[in-house]
């Protein structure tokens, strides 16, 4: 999609979103235009969210809001219960939606979640994860780390569900009540916990280990894309022969008669990402990083068209290196 059509898109699903927001008065505020900026080839900023059309990546920003007591909700707003929930964000929950649909997200399609916990969450698995600065180094980890059970036993690491909120009297649930990310059942929320014990609102703590501080700010990064292992992956040549590394060819999906789109991750033993990169029809583009096992930000290569235009390092203590390996 263009810019130009980009553009209208958006503004036509955000003008008719935040037009079905209540005001205090019971009357509809005015739509307004969101401010949209490209700020790179594939990049836009729409408010606070930011889009990455290549990667599928959606990032806002957010505050630690709790290190302790019932959670029911990961991200909420303003408007939201923060009083209940591990982080608060300034990002509009319409400008959100809409990015995730131009990222052809449908949620729900319109499913009501089931009150029954057993069965699953209608809409498409995202992953979330938080990243942060620590002194002068880049931090970051999957979200359900910093979650626990009442019991103090650890949440399964897995996918969150992009369910959409719902619209209901023309008002547009997730900007009323400003939520965004819920670990118990909502359907107004715009992303629920697939997990058992989803039916539960006395469940859910917050793990404080390794944790931010509260009132420290970051950035939470939802990724749509497709995921795959370097092993699912081999690379042919026009031809449809699997080659060798630094063969020209495209990737593909072990099986699959599709140059493979999405991205690739690999993970340390402790659980810990170590790498995650990105294909768009077989051809590498976007930004590949490395972690070193402390979470710790280790490389930073950025690629277009298969090909490194730039690359940055750091050492292990978060020192950026001068000199480039």
């Amino acid at each position: 999609m263009n810019k130009g059509r980009f553009t209208t898109v958006l503004l036509a699903l955000a003008g008719a979103l935040q037009a079905q927001v209540d005001c205090p008065f019971g009357k509809p505020e005015p739509p307004a235009k969101p401010d949209i900026k490209e700020i790179a080839p594939g990049i836009f900023q729409v408010g606070t969210v930011r889009l990455e059309k290549i990667t599928g990546n959606i990032s806002l920003p957010v505050t630690i809001n709790m290190n302790e007591g019932p959670m029911e909700y990961l991200v909420v707003t303003g408007k939201g219960k923060t009083h209940e929930s591990l982080l608060v964000t300034t990002a509009e929950p319409f400008h959100l939606q809409v990015a995730m649909l131009l990222l052809n997200c449908k949620g729900s399609d319109g499913h009501l979640i089931p009150e029954d916990a057993t069965k699953p969450v209608p809409g498409e698995p995202v992953d979330i994860e938080l990243h942060w600065r620590e002194g002068n180094k880049n931090r970051m980890s999957r979200i359900e780390k910093f979650i626990q059970r009442a019991d103090g036993k650890p949440v399964k690491e897995g996918p969150f569900i992009f369910n959409g909120s719902r619209v209901f009297d023309g008002t547009f649930l997730a900007q009323r009540d400003g939520s965004i990310v819920s670990l118990i059942t909502d359907n107004a929320a715009q992303f629920n916990n697939p997990r058992t014990g989803r039916d539960n609102d006395d469940l859910w703590r917050p793990q404080p280990k390794g944790l931010p501080p509260l009132d420290s700010n970051g950035t939470l990064v939802i990724r749509v894309t497709p995921t795959a292992k370097q092993g699912d992956l081999e690379k042919r040549d026009a031809k449809g022969k699997v080659v060798g590394l630094r063969d020209q060819g495209r990737w593909y999906k072990r099986g699959s008669l599709k140059p493979f789109t999405g991205r690739v991750v690999a993970y340390y033993k402790n659980g810990q990402m170590e790498s995650i990169r990105y294909y768009n029809k077989g051809v590498q583009a976007g930004i590949e990083t490395h972690w070193y096992d402390t979470s710790q930000k280790r490389w930073e290569m950025n690629y277009q068209d298969g090909q490194m235009i730039s690359m940055r390092a750091w050492d292990v203590d978060g020192n950026e290196q001068k000199k480039q390996p």
